[in-house]
């Protein structure tokens, strides 16, 4: 679904820590918000003792795109795309003050590999945790991927899409149809049973892929994204070893599987995949008419963060 390339790698990430967690599925609704749009001056992020449940590297989305962002970031060098339709707006009522990266998907938009949309929308990049000095976390049993994400009222969810996950081994080999020495966790909103907003576990390993080779949908209606106008939370742990994946959305668990990403033992945690469109990759997956996403928040550590 995903493919290296169009546009320049400017892109982005966000890492900083949330609280809460339970253990049964709900829909919270925390404090409603109004998007802003001033992009603000860059700052670096902060780092924290990497340890079960601490924050191993946090940031914000402030200086978005300068170098010295994505210096600090680790953004790596390949795969990125979509960087016009990222941009940092002002939100003081984002979970970490703001700003937050609001992400733009054009009407009939899909992924960078479609070639009958009629708008593009949507992008992706990677981040490097050997770049920014995190090769023990890299190299761990487990990483937990935290961030906050807001989807305006009246949301067209199209047929689908994918959101930010982690992913492990080389660039390029974790997803869309091309497998090797990589895997990833990608979350997709889906419509299903009734409902156009399902949130599943979208994943590729080595030795699991689905039938098609594009990815295998995991707890498809566990639980549902929220267009609201309110931040939500979405956290996952992967273990490596064992294959376990486990989901919460506003700090309850939604999802726990056991050993459906086995094979992964062997290969690194590489950092966040921020991969975020519809589709698929042609323009059925795509809205009626352009939409926005909103992120903030995000933070990594070796255990669950609360």
């Amino acid at each position: 679904m995903n493919r290296p390339a169009r546009s320049s790698a400017l892109a982005a990430l966000a890492l900083l820590t949330a609280a809460g967690c339970a253990t049964t599925p709900a829909r919270a609704h925390p404090r409603p918000t109004t998007a802003a749009v001033a992009p603000t001056a860059a700052t670096a992020p902060t780092a924290a003792t990497t340890g079960s449940g601490s924050v191993a590297w946090s940031g914000r989305f402030t200086g978005y795109g300068t170098p010295q962002w994505q210096h600090a970031w680790g953004v790596a060098g390949q795969g990125a795309w979509g960087a016009g339709d990222f941009s940092a707006v002002d939100d003081p009522t984002a979970p970490d003050g703001g700003p937050a990266l609001q992400v733009t998907y054009g009407a009939g938009s899909s992924a960078n590999t479609c070639t009958d949309c009629p708008n593009p929308g949507g992008g992706q990049f990677y981040t490097d945790l050997n770049s920014i000095g995190l090769s023990a976390l890299a190299q761990g049993p487990t990483l937990d991927l935290k961030y906050a994400v807001r989807f305006p009222t009246g949301r067209d969810w199209g047929k689908a899409g994918k959101l930010p996950g982690l992913y492990g081994g080389k660039i390029g080999q974790e997803s869309g149809g091309t497998h090797g020495a990589g895997w990833s966790t990608r979350y997709m909103w889906r419509a299903a049973k009734g409902s156009p907003d399902n949130g599943e576990v979208y994943l590729y390993t080595p030795s699991n892929s689905g039938p098609t080779g594009y990815g295998v949908d995991e707890g498809l209606g566990d639980w549902h994204f929220q267009a609201d106008g309110r931040w939500h939370t979405v956290e996952q742990l992967v273990n490596r070893g064992t294959g376990d994946i486990t989901v919460w959305y506003d700090g309850r668990q939604v999802h726990a599987a056991t050993g459906t990403a086995s094979g992964i033992g062997s290969i690194p945690f590489g950092g966040v995949l921020f991969s975020t469109f519809y589709g698929g990759h042609d323009t059925s997956w795509g809205p009626a008419s352009t939409q926005q996403a909103y992120f903030a928040d995000f933070s990594l550590s070796a255990g669950v963060q609360h």
